[in-house]
């Protein structure tokens, strides 16, 4: 049971209210008529002409048995006609106004009444009041099926829209999964695209290795031929020119060691020393003797004093090489050749034409003693 203060204003304000209609609506009591002429009081002021004709209203008779309170503020009658409001607007209270004196009139005096009339009225106060109760009840249960009915109202709104919600999110999930699902479908597409370019590429490229690997062995072949068939002509040339040269070094033997000696054991060649990258133009003058053969080196034929260089000959060249004999730095310089000598120094040489060439063979073969 609710004993809070507001709950307890709320009834007391009820009970006074329901007093104040029964009470407007039981009377009865017929008007009192009266000669004016005849003790009529003096007329009020205006201001309190309403409030003064209000205090000439008869009581109630039976308001004894209903409450024993009076009323302690007046209410606006006008409240009651308008529809109930809900508990959190406040109810409107007319501000209670101080009594004012009454006007002095003429009242009849009042009937007592029967114990039945009293009854009788009783009973009817307490049908009247289960009557507003039940009105009130019937109003209360109409307010709570409204707003049931509201509530039952929004819930359906709001799952009708949920159920929007969800199903615009199911087309969006949908269409997004369709979407992905194409993507997916167009990058597998792309990329098996891309692995059959490259697996075609790759073949291509295979079959070009294998082309070129078959140029290139076919190529090597060639060159293998040719370079047989070089070497089989280079040994060729170089058999004929040991042969023409075996038979051009007779001849000049011939020549130098028949007739005067002394003008074939000079001349000019160009010599590069050992460990030197120059050549240098020596004019040359053999010395052939008994005891000890060399090779003079001059600058030129007027300064022949003091020799530039001195190559001993008797019993110190290994050979005479050719170009082709381990020399192919030479095989570019016409009428070369090189002396080696028996400590491992080797002399490099080329005279200014093949009889020149020829000649100095002679001399230095001669010289050293070995046979060309």
């Amino acid at each position: 049971m609710n004993t809070s203060p507001a709950h307890n204003c709320k009834g007391s304000f009820l009970t006074q209210l329901f007093a104040l209609r029964r009470r407007n609506q039981n009377t009865h009591v017929e008007p009192y008529i009266h000669d004016p002429a005849a003790d009529a009081p003096p007329p009020p002021p205006p201001k309190d002409y309403n409030r003064a004709s209000a205090s000439t209203r008869r009581p109630f008779l039976g308001e004894e048995y209903i409450n024993e309170k009076p009323l302690l503020f007046d209410v606006d009658l006008n409240v009651l006609a308008r529809s109930p409001q809900p508990a959190s607007q406040p109810i409107p209270v007319v501000q209670q106004t101080p009594p004012r004196v009454p006007v002095k009139a003429y009242s009849p005096p009042a009937i007592p009444l029967t114990p039945e009339e009293k009854a009788r009225r009783r009973l009817a106060a307490q049908r009247q009041s289960q009557l507003e109760k039940e009105a009130i009840l019937r109003e209360e249960y109409e307010r709570q099926e409204t707003k049931r009915r509201e509530k039952l109202e929004q819930e359906r709104l709001e799952r009708e829209e949920e159920e929007e919600r969800k199903a615009v999110l199911q087309e969006e999930l949908r269409a997004a999964a369709l979407r992905k699902a194409r993507l997916e479908r167009e990058e597998r597409e792309i990329e098996e695209q891309r692995l059959q370019e490259l697996r075609e590429r790759k073949q291509l490229e295979k079959e070009r290795r294998l082309q070129y690997t078959k140029e290139m062995e076919r190529w090597r072949a060639e060159q293998m031929q040719r370079a047989e068939s070089q070497c089989s002509e280079k040994e060729e040339e170089r058999r004929r020119s040991v042969e023409g040269r075996r038979m051009r070094v007779a001849r000049m033997n011939e020549e130098v060691f028949s007739t005067n000696r002394a003008d074939k054991m000079v001349g000019w060649v160009t010599v590069q020393a050992p460990n030197m990258l120059a050549w240098k133009r020596r004019y040359y003058k053999f010395e052939l003797g008994h005891a000890e053969s060399k090779m003079l080196l001059y600058g030129n034929p007027r300064e022949v004093v003091k020799p530039l260089d001195v190559l001993p000959l008797d019993g110190q060249i290994n050979s005479l090489a050719e170009w082709y004999e381990g020399f192919e730095e030479l095989e570019a310089i016409p009428h070369s050749f090189a002396l080696r000598f028996v400590d491992g120094v080797e002399w490099r040489m080329f005279a200014d034409s093949a009889e020149e060439k020829d000649r100095l063979l002679v001399l230095l073969s001669e010289a050293a003693g070995i046979i060309l």
